[in-house]
């Protein structure tokens, strides 16, 4: 996919669109992408939680996909509209104090901006 760069860790090799951190930083500029690469990933991550946080149906355990990839790839573009938009308006995310498993939105919130790409 030309244009497209996507974020990986130490655990995924080296690709043309795949970035991911130097094994063994030679010199500052590695150690500097390193740092870099690595803020990003967070804020990535505590983005995905956030939206997961307000949308259960995108939360599934063991890392299987309950509907196919064209159903998902649509359920996710349209939990991102709706996500911006209740961040747009400060609609607070709803808390279930039942779910173990119910990441906790407000540390994530505080650090990330919380809000999924948007299209120029």
């Amino acid at each position: 996919m030309k244009g497209f760069h996507f974020l990986g860790d130490s655990g995924y090799p080296l690709e043309p669109n795949l970035m991911v951190p130097v094994g063994q930083p030679a010199n500052a500029a590695e150690g500097r992408y390193n740092t870099s690469l690595k803020k990003t990933r967070v804020v990535v991550e505590q983005t995905i939680g956030i939206w997961k946080a307000r949308f259960k149906c995108v939360h599934q355990k063991g890392g299987t996909l309950s509907y196919t990839p064209l159903k998902c790839g649509k359920m996710a573009a349209a939990t991102f509209l709706l996500h911006n938009y209740c961040r747009r308006r400060n609609i607070p995310l709803l808390e279930d104090p039942d779910d173990p498993d119910d990441p906790d939105p407000a540390p994530a919130a505080a650090g990330a901006r919380g809000r999924m790409h948007e299209r120029p």
